[in-house]
Formats: structure tokens, sequence, C-alpha cells
């Protein structure tokens, strides 16, 4: 005798395939809003990178018109002028050196080098020190530095003529050597050259 699906199964099999349709409709929804949401997201996030993009730019335009104008670089470092005494004088400044580090400044008034402290197991180091020095205004060098051309270098005080003292040390400070050079930056000048100090 054939078996025959009962009716109940079968109206059971109906409720069966309209939940799993509507598992399926709702999942379908759940995709569509997932999809809106994302796109949304995505086109906010083009337009934030959009907006980086062209700050990044900006900076690096920045950068590079400072890079052509090393005088305008100067500016974004220390500024050197020590506050007036009680009466009325401008004491010397002094420049202090921290060891491995560039250093750059504009110099305005008169000043003195003060060669960095070094640690007991630090014997090699070296630093920078890139300046304007203000007219009438002088730098002092240390007597005690060995420099490149025999005798300390004349210093540039035009406020303009970008100097270049490099120190350094291989004996932990006991002894120190010093390279000079400088760079016109006048408008007048047209050749503008690197000059070492001989």
């Amino acid at each position: 005798m054939p078996y025959v699906i009962p009716h109940v199964f079968k109206a059971g099999e109906k409720a069966i395939a309209e939940q799993v349709n509507a598992n399926f409709n709702y999942l379908k929804q759940s995709l569509e809003q997932l999809s809106t949401t994302l796109g949304s997201q995505i086109s906010a996030s083009e337009d934030l990178l959009g907006d980086d993009i062209e700050e990044l730019q900006t900076q690096f335009q920045n950068i590079s018109t400072l890079i052509q104008n090393r005088d305008t670089i100067l500016n974004l470092g220390s500024i050197v002028t020590p506050d007036p005494l009680p009466d009325g004088q401008i004491p010397t400044a002094d420049i202090n050196l921290n060891a491995d580090r560039i250093q750059r400044a504009a110099i305005l008034a008169n000043a003195q080098i003060v060669f960095p402290t070094l640690d007991d197991d630090e014997i090699f180091t070296n630093t920078m020190l890139e300046f304007t020095l203000s007219e009438n205004c002088s730098l002092a060098l240390p007597g005690t530095v060995t420099y490149s051309g025999g005798e300390p270098p004349e210093i540039a005080a035009d406020g303009v003529t970008v100097n270049r003292l490099i120190f350094d040390t291989t004996t932990g400070g006991d002894n120190w050597c010093c390279y000079y050079s400088s760079l016109s930056t006048s408008q007048n000048s047209s050749d503008e050259s690197e000059t070492e100090a001989v």
C-alpha cells in the first residue's frame, strides 16, 4: 500500500518555505542597507582623503619654498636674544650646543658658544650650528678648538649670510674640531655660492 504524505506535513513544509523566504528577504534588505552604509562611508573617506592629500600637497609646496629660501628656514629655528639687564644692557647670549643635533638660529645679540657636556660613555659626537648674525653683533668662538683653516673663521655679521659651524669630537669632548662655511642669501647676489674656510 503506497505511503501518503500527511496533509499536516505539507502544511509544515509550506511554513518552512515561507520562513526561508522571509529570512532571505531580510538578508537581502540587510545586505542592501550595508551596501548603502558602506558606500556612504567610502564616499566620506574619499572626501577626507582628498582633503588630506590637498593639505599634504600644500605642506610640500611650503617646504619646497622654505628649502629654496634658506634664510626663511632660519626663521623657523630659535631666535637668540637675551633679556636686557636692569641697567638696560644686553648681556652676552650663550649658544648651548646639544650633541648630535642640527640647530638653526637667528642671533640678534653678542653671543658665545657653550659646548655640551657628554656622558662618560659618549666618545664621538658632532653638532652643526647654522645661523645668521645681526649687524653690529659678534659670536665668540672657543679658542681651544682646532679650526679647519688653522685660525677661527671670520663670521659674517650682516643678518643675511647663513654661517655654518660643524663641531665634532672623537675624545669625549676633550678636544673639538670645527669646520666653517657660509652661504650668501642676499637678494642682490646673483651668484649664491657656498664658501669653505681655508
